[in-house]
């Protein structure tokens, strides 16, 4: 073989090598790719995870329902506030929250922060309610240690923000440093992801085993008779607010009986509600803003609410709007 052809020859050998290893890198590394809605930065997640649920915070914040209704803001944003002084309306990027039970919940806050100044932040405006320790490199935040509502924090990196119970903070940073799968090692919970309608403002998946924790049934009319609700072996939610709050909901029943009597029930349900349509139109309003679907043993759960009526049905446009009575007489 020639000098000029063994330069071509290992040229071509050079470039298949960076190629394979770029694309397994891509395909293969389980730190690269996203599951569903989930980025990559969101893998750091519990594996034993039995709901994830995210909101894309920049496009709920820029909606004019949440510039309107305060009240929705997340308790996870006043929470990061008041441990780190990030402004989630402005440092923030994506919410991801994950757990089983209310004392093992992470949430993970994804975008821009400035670790140096927030560290000075937390370790001298916080002195006397936080301490703070190494774990595999990164400084995990203890707040309230061995108090009631006690908690933690950490920066796993300049994207990233964790809070949640101390034991699960220092999961994630576990997870993180040793650059485990964690999430995608959940084979239930990344099914459900991947069924997340793309581009959701935000969503909710959960597997059978929090669905276990739902009431079992429900009151239906009066004589305070109730009904029995089907097992749901999973849940969907994805919603958006732009034109409208438009939210679907899609459960998993047993079997297509299950799923069929489920669908009858949420269809009672909305009935009774355009039922109080006499008294309050908007209620009629809301139930038409409503449809159920099944699909062998699917149940999907369809809303599209416009502003106007949401406005309509907030308690402080109730109160406001409510005729004055003349004071009793003596």
């Amino acid at each position: 073989m020639t000098r000029s052809r063994r330069v071509v020859f290992v040229s071509m050998v050079v470039v298949a090598v960076g190629v394979t290893a770029a694309l397994s890198a891509l395909f293969l590394d389980p730190a690269r790719a996203a599951v569903g809605p989930v980025p990559a930065e969101g893998l750091v997640l519990p594996a034993d995870a039995r709901f994830v649920m995210g909101v894309d915070v920049k496009r709920l914040t820029a909606s004019p329902l949440y510039k309107k209704q305060r009240s929705m803001r997340p308790d996870s944003f006043r929470d990061l506030e008041a441990k780190t002084g990030v402004n989630p309306e402005r440092d923030v990027d994506t919410l991801l929250v994950a757990g089983g039970s209310k004392d093992q919940g992470l949430a993970l806050f994804v975008g821009t922060f400035d670790r140096s100044r927030l560290a000075r932040i937390i370790e001298t405006e916080k002195k006397g309610q936080v301490t703070w320790k190494d774990v595999q490199g990164t400084t995990v935040y203890l707040f309230h240690e061995g108090e009631k509502g006690a908690g933690a924090a950490a920066f796993l990196d300049d994207r990233r923000v964790v809070v949640g119970s101390a034991a699960a903070v220092e999961a994630a940073v576990a997870a993180n440093a040793q650059g485990g799968a964690g999430l995608k090692g959940n084979a239930a919970i990344t099914g459900l992801l991947e069924r997340v309608k793309p581009g959701s403002t935000f969503w909710m998946v959960g597997d059978q085993t929090l669905l276990a924790n739902l009431p079992k049934s429900v009151p239906m009319g009066g004589n305070e008779s109730t009904v029995t609700l089907p097992t749901l072996k999973s849940l969907v939610v994805s919603g958006d607010l732009e034109p409208v709050v438009s939210v679907a909901i899609i459960g998993d029943a047993a079997d297509e009986p299950s799923a069929k009597n489920l669908a009858d029930v949420v269809r009672g349900l909305v009935a009774m509600v355009s039922m109080q349509g006499s008294q309050k139109p908007e209620l009629k309003q809301l139930a038409s803003a409503v449809s159920v679907t099944t699909e062998a043993s699917r149940v999907q759960v369809n809303a599209r609410i416009p502003y106007e009526l949401i406005e309509a049905l907030s308690p402080q446009r109730a109160a406001t709007t409510q005729p004055l009575t003349a004071p009793p007489t003596k």
